[in-house]
């Protein structure tokens, strides 16, 4: 890059954008950004193993028969699996950038400035939208224009019986995420009628942490950490 040059210059003197770039889903990564989001990732893991001694401290002293001592040591077990797990984490450093679905042409980019070790990917369009958890077809289905959040789900065979609906969520392909809980209406909720696009994931994650589910715990936890601690960098750019 030259001496002051932007963002978007950069991008018009590489040639600028073909015709089937699609903005929607692009990424744009930034090494201090990855350094300042493990830290946050780095700082939330070592609360919640804080947390987690002081809960196992509270249990192992009313634990009072064999069998609840047995128990209390599988549910530590599968807790430290978890935390060994959430610190293998890490960050990629992805800034969310506010492109909409019909993004297109350089004009989209921001005119931000740039710092050493930025990287900017540009896929095609995907054809497919992903369904990951607590469904009877995990799987990634054709994208349909039009296609909404519950037709998605409908596709999957719907949310399992163990299927914690409150806590559903979206991912866009630009890095924003939308809630179950953020839908929510004075008389109903609007996540299922949710506009997806190619690139997007439905996340529906398990009621309880069971055992059989902590490698999807873990799954959820990468995924989100890939796509959703990029809003953690707004203010860096704004």
């Amino acid at each position: 890059m030259q001496p002051g040059e932007t963002f978007r210059h950069l991008v018009e003197r590489a040639g600028g954008l073909t015709p089937n770039a699609y903005l929607y889903g692009s990424e744009y990564t930034r090494v201090s950004t990855r350094i300042m989001q493990q830290a946050r990732i780095d700082e939330y893991v070592q609360n919640l193993s804080m947390e987690i001694q002081r809960s196992n401290m509270a249990v192992n002293a009313s634990a009072g028969t064999s069998q609840n001592l047995a128990g209390t040591a599988a549910g530590q077990a599968n807790e430290q699996n978890l935390l060994t797990s959430l610190r293998q984490i890490r960050a990629t450093g992805r800034i969310v950038l506010d492109f909409t679905p019909n993004s297109s042409g350089t004009s989209s980019l921001p005119d931000i400035a740039m710092q050493d070790g930025d990287k900017f990917i540009v896929p095609s369009v995907p054809a497919t939208v992903d369904v990951v958890g607590a469904v009877y077809d995990q799987n990634s289905f054709l994208f349909t224009p039009h296609g909404k959040v519950g037709d998605y789900l409908d596709m999957a065979g719907g949310p399992s019986r163990d299927a914690d609906r409150k806590h559903e969520f979206l991912i866009h392909a630009n890095g924003k995420v939308e809630s179950y809980v953020a839908g929510k209406g004075l008389w109903s909720n609007n996540f299922n009628n949710l506009r997806v696009y190619p690139g997007d994931s439905i996340i529906v994650p398990e009621k309880t942490f069971k055992p059989g589910t902590l490698f999807e715990l873990i799954q959820y936890t990468q995924l989100f950490s890939q796509f959703a601690l990029g809003a953690l960098a707004l203010k860096e750019i704004q």
